[in-house]
């Protein structure tokens, strides 16, 4: 006598896909929230480069040397009104003598400090010209992780703001604040002539608060 084979009801497979749905419904959140946020790991990315860049640049003496103000006190940082450039620093780059002065110094010299996608002269721009509201700008230059800074041209009288592109060209390039901005990718870090480095933005300051890259 040949057995009847058995097989699941229309009933018993609505079931287990009524379960199998709430399951997901459950775990979803929490596989979103192990997920890194891509924009926070990126600015941390850019802020820990610039931090870095800017602490070596302040204790190198040979590209900021300590001088003396027209007071006789002396000085060290980037404020060129006050310490003067009297002797501007060269560098051999491919065999060719690249001298840093005047107020894209800064600009210049970070993007030598930085893993660039290109060091060719013409793919470095000092001053940059930030975009937003859609629009991409001209980066100063593009970090090998595709982070787009743009750079101004600064004697560093006063702070100069750094404006970083998380995702380069990529859509949206916008920050927040601005219209239909649902999900920033530029962002600002701040440089005061004595070195220091510091955020002013909203976003930018829970980035640096967060001790996580994972998805709030």
């Amino acid at each position: 006598m040949i057995g009847k084979k058995s097989a699941f009801t229309v009933g018993e497979v609505l079931v287990t896909m009524a379960i199998v749905g709430v399951i997901a419904a459950m775990i979803l959140p929490s596989i979103k929230q192990t997920q890194p946020d891509r924009q926070k790991l990126l600015f941390k990315k850019a802020y820990n480069n610039i931090e870095r860049v800017v602490t070596e640049l302040i204790n190198d003496d040979y590209f900021y040397p300590e001088a003396l103000k027209e007071d006789g006190t002396r000085y060290q940082g980037f404020d060129l009104t006050h310490a003067g450039d009297p002797e501007p620093p060269t560098v051999i780059i491919s065999g060719q003598t690249k001298t840093f002065s005047g107020n894209t110094k800064f600009c210049e010299l970070v993007a030598l400090k930085l893993n660039t996608i290109s060091t060719e002269a013409a793919d470095i721009h000092c001053p940059g010209t930030p975009g937003g509201g859609g629009t991409f700008g001209t980066p100063s230059f593009i970090t090998n992780e595709g982070i787009a800074y743009f750079i101004p041209s600064s004697d560093f009288a006063n702070d100069v703001t750094i404006t970083i592109d998380t995702n380069g060209e990529k859509v949206p390039n916008c920050k927040s604040g601005e219209n239909n901005c649902k999900t920033p990718d530029i962002y600002e870090i701040i440089v005061s002539p004595d070195g220091g480095i510091h955020v002013e933005g909203e976003i930018e300051k829970a980035f640096l608060r967060s001790t996580s890259v994972m998805k709030d």
